[in-house]
């Protein structure tokens, strides 16, 4: 009868469909349950699971890539929070050890003169040693603090096209005193494409690149501005003993010395020129140091340049 031939045939396809599936859910479940137990063991703590699967149903082995992308994500992401930590740790530690160092001076210089019976010459001499430290931590705290207000981003750089050739003779009016104080001269040579920045902020990459090559020169410093494939570079160069045998770019992390007794010496807090990495990469800028080979250092300031008025 058509309606019982219907009927058988529907409920051999049930039956079918019924064993199709329990094998393929099997196929699914082995691999699927696979997985499962490596993400448990991933939130566990032991982030060093691979999701990878030799065999299995198309469908789940996307899944264990997709897995695999996020983990190694994952891991990249805090890998990179732990090297953060540890700066953050080390640079509380430098600070530290920066406030330290001219407080216990300063303690030091007023036990003595609490003590009385101080000649009147080694008496002008302590105070100005307390004022000298005191200055220092003054600019160490001015320095902290220009840096607190870039990395957070609270402070909004006022964007405007500026000319590098006017705020380079600008910082060479500014620093002048200083400059000859040291018995340094200083050049300026070349012009550069405009750029588009924050005039304070990129004077004060100048101020403190150029007084830290007079800090270290002989007697002359050099500013060339040129323009390279769509950057603006301004080039400053001294005529001392360079920088020596080490990373150049570790010249730029918070508190590093090539020199620690030249350092203190002059007078820097360590933070001059990590200043100055902080204000370029806010304006998608590069900066890099290097020895030149007739000696003396070299540093390099590269700006993205605006098209021309």
């Amino acid at each position: 009868h058509p309606i019982a031939f219907i009927v058988v045939a529907v409920a051999a396809v049930v039956c079918i469909g019924a064993i199709a599936g329990t094998a393929v859910a099997k196929k699914f479940a082995r691999p699927l349950e696979d997985l499962s137990n490596r993400a448990d063991t991933f939130a566990h703590g032991n982030f060093n699971v691979d999701f990878t699967i030799e065999e299995g149903p198309r469908e789940v082995l996307a899944l264990a890539d997709s897995l695999n992308e996020i983990t190694n994500s994952t891991r990249t992401a805090m890998a990179e929070l732990r090297t953060e930590e540890m700066k953050q740790v080390q640079f509380v530690s430098d600070v530290s050890h920066e406030i330290r160092t001219p407080l216990t001076g300063i303690r030091g210089i007023a036990e003595t003169l609490l003590e009385g019976d101080v000649p009147l010459e080694v008496e002008q001499r302590f105070l100005s040693s307390i004022i000298s430290e005191c200055d220092r931590l003054t600019r160490l705290a001015n320095d902290l603090l220009t840096l607190q207000r870039i990395d957070s981003a609270k402070e909004n750089f006022m964007l405007k096209r500026i000319d590098l050739r006017e705020i380079v003779e600008a910082v060479d009016d500014m620093l002048e005193p200083l400059l000859e104080s040291r018995e340094i001269s200083l050049s300026i040579a070349g012009e550069a494409p405009d750029v588009l920045g924050d005039r304070d902020k990129l004077v004060q990459v100048l101020i403190n690149v150029i007084e830290n090559a007079s800090r270290f020169a002989e007697s002359h410093v050099h500013v060339e501005l040129s323009g390279v494939k769509g950057q603006s570079v301004i080039t400053v160069s001294d005529n001392g003993p360079g920088f020596g045998d080490i990373d150049p770019a570790r010249l730029f992390d918070r508190f590093y010395r090539a020199d620690l007794s030249r350092q203190s010496a002059t007078g820097g807090t360590g933070l001059g020129l990590a200043i100055v990495k902080s204000i370029v990469t806010a304006h998608d800028g590069t900066v890099e140091a290097i020895n030149l080979p007739s000696g003396g250092a070299c540093f390099i300031v590269g700006l993205p340049s605006v098209a021309p008025k």
